[in-house]
């Protein structure tokens, strides 16, 4: 998949700089001033960005001296990988985001509630069992450029740290890098490609391993207020404890204010070791 996005970029280079792509820009402002302690002014901030719905991260920060929070709603997971039927639920699971500068932002993703339960095949009556609170994952998003129009570049280091409940995480902390790139193309379409390289614990053993995922993700804006996307998720590690997964993703938002956005959106597996359904809706808001 990190070929195919390589190879898409020669074109999309094009496509950007073709008429159909020209637009107005906006005067240029000066906001490096602007900190945590001295925040951006209402005037001077940037469009509304989420990192959802779907799997994909933007490049774009937080402004500086602002907060931002996204959250599922639920989210629904249903898997029959490994000969086993797994089946999750996981609620309030808020991401907060605190602009630190005009190009850097905090994050903390506390992964909610979780009800799982896992049923194997050759045995329906041992059914396991675990619910309670999950992973912290702290995160910083730099941006590179583009934060404030055009192509968008940034870097987004993050780690996981173990204090899920038992049965809710595997208790390791792992980490790694993601890197989005998003490129504004004609007719109200965004293609955003999102490499990442990840630290994982091993499925049998206390050691660790590299894993790899990338994320094609196409949105398109028929009126301001709604975007749909598509995109094709893939992931791919060196422990053959954790086998490829490849999805393929929808998702619909809406902004309801220019601070407020609503989502729905599903996963489905394309091939058998990745979830077969992945439902989710929740919410993302600016102050």
């Amino acid at each position: 998949m990190l070929r195919v996005a390589t190879a898409l970029l020669s074109g999309i280079v094009v496509l950007a700089g073709s008429p159909a792509c020209a637009q107005t820009d906006p005067p240029v402002v000066d906001k490096s001033s602007y900190t945590l302690f001295n925040p951006t002014p209402l005037a001077n901030m940037r469009d509304f960005n989420a990192d959802r719905p779907t799997r994909s991260n933007g490049p774009i920060t937080v402004d500086a001296g602002h907060l931002q929070i996204e959250s599922d709603f639920t989210a629904y997971t249903h898997s029959n990988a490994g000969g086993t039927t797994t089946r999750l639920l996981q609620t309030l699971d808020p991401v907060l985001k605190l602009g630190l500068t005009n190009r850097v932002d905090l994050e903390l993703q506390f992964t909610g509630y979780n009800w799982l339960s896992a049923t194997p095949r050759d045995n329906q009556a041992n059914i396991a069992s675990a619910r309670g609170a999950g992973d912290l994952v702290a995160r910083t998003k730099v941006n590179l450029f583009g934060n404030d129009g055009g192509p968008a570049l940034a870097l987004i280091p993050y780690v996981k740290f173990p204090t899920a409940a038992a049965g809710a995480g595997n208790g390791n902390t792992e980490g790694g890098l993601i890197v989005p790139l998003s490129i504004p193309l004609p007719w109200n379409f965004v293609l955003t490609l999102v490499p990442e390289l990840d630290v994982l614990r091993n499925q049998a053993n206390a050691g660790h391993h590299l894993n790899t995922t990338g994320v094609i993700d196409l949105g398109y804006s028929p009126i301001k207020a709604v975007t749909l996307y598509a995109e094709l998720y893939a992931a791919r590690g060196a422990d053959k404890g954790n086998p490829a997964v490849y999805t393929i993703d929808t998702a619909i938002s809406w902004m309801l204010t220019d601070t407020l956005q609503l989502d729905l959106g599903t996963n489905i597996g394309l091939n058998r070791n990745a979830p077969n359904l992945q439902l989710y809706t929740g919410i993302a808001k600016r102050f």
